[in-house]
């Protein structure tokens, strides 16, 4: 059944300055101009009054993983290798979808329109870190609730390098989870992924070329399963990986 998540099961959201500063381009803000760090304090200012994070999910017994497919019960199957790599030792699939609401986006729009781009940029790379912050906190209620079936969401494998779109977060300790538009994954799969979660419910849409609005949304497929022991594993780019070792040989 889908669990819609609001308000108190979705804890403050704190963008982190630092990692603020570095989206911006910036590993010293002291070398920002005086223009951009008045432009940094409106927007971390303004960017919390403007989020409204929701998010739901709901998770699905696998029924065949083959090379380059995923199937769930129910008969929606999933056309990916990358992502068949990662549900290979699964026992469930989670579905999720996140979003920060519209407001965000509608005052980045506003501030465009007025002239304001600078304001607006950085406003809305604000939104795009609150996106991600907002899916952590989706993936440790998931967490939560496979621990309670003996589960563990399994979240760390091999490293596919600096491709992965989770790589800078992870530095190496690849998260499973995969989202339609990366790697080999169509983002046409969307559709198949708000077949199983009705995005609607939280005021995420999908349009007929797959785009979500509002954009600061998430939209994710996350393995659920057995993982036996933990093992150091020398990741693609050489930088050494946590990497859960399942019951089947790799």
């Amino acid at each position: 059944m889908i669990r819609i998540l609001r308000g108190a099961e979705l804890p403050k959201l704190e963008v982190n300055p630092k990692v603020m500063w570095e989206s911006l381009g910036y590993s010293d803000p002291g070398q920002a101009s005086q223009t951009m760090q008045r432009l940094f304090r409106q927007a971390m200012e303004m960017g919390p009054t403007l989020l409204e994070p929701a998010a739901c999910y709901d998770t699905f017994p696998i029924t065949l993983v083959t090379r380059s497919t995923v199937e769930v019960a129910g008969g929606v199957s999933f056309q990916s290798q990358d992502l068949a790599r990662r549900f290979r030792q699964a026992t469930e699939l989670a579905a999720f979808i996140s979003t920060i609401g519209p407001r965000l986006e509608q005052e980045v729009e506003k501030l465009s329109q007025s002239g304001n781009l600078g304001l607006g940029y950085v406003l809305d790379v604000f939104g795009s870190l609150a996106v991600d912050l907002i899916a952590y906190k989706v993936r440790d209620v998931i967490q939560n609730y496979a621990a309670s079936k003996g589960y563990e969401a399994m979240t760390y494998g091999y490293c596919i390098g600096r491709s992965c779109p989770a790589y800078a977060d992870c530095g190496g300790a690849v998260v499973h989870w995969w989202s339609p538009g990366y790697g080999d994954f169509p983002t046409r799969e969307q559709k198949k992924l708000f077949s199983l979660v009705d995005g609607s419910q939280i005021g995420v849409h999908l349009s007929e070329s797959c785009m979500m609005t509002p954009r600061k949304s998430y939209a994710c497929l996350l393995p659920i399963g057995v993982q036996a022991k933990a093992a150091d594993h020398k990741c693609d780019e050489g930088q050494k990986a946590w990497v859960k070792v399942g019951k089947f040989s790799r």
